[in-house]
């Protein structure tokens, strides 16, 4: 991260240049390899410790998981309509 101070305000930026990206992927790699080594010494279930995987992710990026609710939605709402529940306009 990279911090600027223009005027009185202070603006961070992350730096995504390729090797930060590259060192920030890797990070990411090995802390996935530790918790599915960590679930197979634990004996979790594989569908356990993916629903978990994907609970985590959506945790730290809201913009997806606002984008998988909207899909889902959009995705009842169809098949209401197509079940004859629920009017077209």
């Amino acid at each position: 991260m990279k911090v600027k101070k223009q005027g009185s305000k202070a603006l961070v930026t992350l730096d995504l240049s390729d090797s930060t990206r590259d060192a920030m992927v890797a990070d990411a790699d090995r802390a996935m390899q530790r918790a599915a080594k960590c679930a197979v010494r634990l004996d979790f279930d594989l569908d356990i410790f993916m629903q978990a995987a994907r609970c985590a992710y959506l945790h730290a990026n809201p913009a997806a998981r606002e984008h998988f609710e909207a899909m889902h939605l959009l995705e009842h709402v169809d098949h209401l309509r197509r079940r004859g529940v629920l009017a077209t306009a």
